[in-house]
């Protein structure tokens, strides 16, 4: 069953936007938008405020429905509006920030980060090395297509830090029945 409760700045949302204003035609996006509820879709059809907050599942939804209409299969499409959305992240002041950091000094900010946005669930980076890690998002009822936009956000966020040999995989999730999400993420 799908928690309405769990929600998500506007940031991401605008950033999914973004990405979907670049990947569909018109027709596409308003084939998207006629297959939401007429609330999100309404909501979605104009920019989304960064201080605004969406429930998970509907930002879910929509990258869902963007991908069945491009006839792209959902996770290597998330996976892809994952990795815009952490270009679209780092933009202006912040780019200089990923630029400049290590992925350790990058990860010991991932669990703030993930607070800043969302109003469920608590990011954990363990077993670190200077190249390796393992994030878990504990406490949250994630879908797959949400973990698959994640999966592209770490691996931009990775590249932008200028390592090589990036490798993040989805070692754990809560969609098939694990009790939490989880990737190792690897680099040299």
């Amino acid at each position: 069953m799908v928690d309405e409760n769990v929600t998500v700045k506007g940031s991401p949302v605008r950033s999914l936007q973004k990405f979907l204003d670049a990947e569909l035609t018109p027709e596409q996006r308003e084939q998207v938008l006629g297959a939401l509820p007429a609330e999100y879709a309404t909501r979605f059809r104009s920019p989304i405020l960064a201080t605004e907050t969406v429930p998970v599942h509907m930002l879910n939804r929509f990258t869902e429905e963007a991908a069945r209409v491009k006839n792209e299969p959902v996770e290597a499409f998330a996976r892809r509006a994952g990795r815009e959305g952490a270009s679209d992240a780092v933009k202006g002041i912040y780019r200089f920030f990923v630029l400049v950091l290590t992925p350790p000094a990058l990860l010991s900010k991932a669990s703030h980060m993930w607070t800043s946005l969302y109003n469920r669930g608590e990011m954990r980076i363990d077993e670190q090395t200077d190249t390796s890690a393992r994030i878990r998002i504990l406490n949250f009822p994630s879908e797959a297509v949400g973990c698959a936009r994640v999966t592209g956000w770490i691996e931009r966020m990775a590249e932008l830090t200028g390592v090589r040999n990036i490798k993040v995989e989805q070692r754990q999730c809560f969609a098939h029945g694990a009790a939490c999400c989880g990737w190792r993420v690897s680099w040299r």
